[in-house]
């Protein structure tokens, strides 16, 4: 037994066991709790759970969940600040830009943080909805303007689908739009409906080169 060990028990006896002839109980409730501290602190490594005068913590369990909790917040800070380095170091720095994936990858690394810290998928997805719905309508936008050059006698149709709701489009949205209408495709529009529907699923570009920022 160490010998801080030893000297804490001995206090632990000796001191209350003075107060107590000198008929002074608060001070000896107050001088084993203390003692029972220090001796619970001296040993954290050794116990969960410490007993002494009726007080009882479990002292080794409080902490290593607070340094648990700790490091959680330390990675969502780290997550949350580096979107932020990001935008500083190519600020006022003309034609140049974070990569759109780039940010993508930031925004998995807060969504992940975030879970492990124990949100929902919902509030997660709350979160992060602003840049993930843009990236998806987007998408929607490119083969729109895809439809564009391949069908210019049905101009109007296409115009015409700014005003519409497309925000909650997916696949089968575009394939029924393009079937109603007879809209002509070519490769380009098949690349840009598998692009939307492999970002809604993976939250990832299909074709990087295609994006910048």
């Amino acid at each position: 037994m160490s010998k801080i060990n030893l000297s804490l028990i001995a206090a632990l006896v000796v001191i209350p066991t003075g107060f107590g002839a000198f008929k002074m109980p608060t001070e000896m409730g107050l001088a084993i709790t203390a003692i029972a501290l220090a001796l619970a602190f001296a040993n954290l490594d050794k116990f969960s759970r410490f007993k002494g005068g009726g007080f009882e913590a479990e002292l080794k369990s409080a902490v290593e969940k607070t340094y648990a909790a700790l490091e959680e917040l330390k990675d969502l800070a780290l997550s949350l600040s580096a979107p932020i380095v990001d935008e500083l170091a190519i600020s006022g720095r003309m034609l140049q830009y974070i990569p759109l994936q780039h940010k993508l990858d930031r925004v998995e690394k807060i969504s992940s943080v975030l879970r492990d810290l124990g949100a929902s998928d919902g509030e997660i997805n709350d979160a992060c909805s602003t840049i993930i719905q843009r990236v998806k309508v987007d998408h929607i936008k490119s083969v729109l303007q895809c439809l564009k050059s391949e069908n210019e006698t049905k101009i109007d149709v296409l115009e015409g689908i700014d005003n519409q709701n497309i925000d909650n489009w997916d696949k089968s949205s575009l394939e029924k739009f393009i079937s109603d209408h007879a809209l002509k495709k070519n490769e380009e529009v098949d690349e840009w409906i598998q692009d939307l529907d492999y970002f809604i699923h993976a939250k990832k570009l299909r074709r990087e080169d295609q994006w910048q920022s």
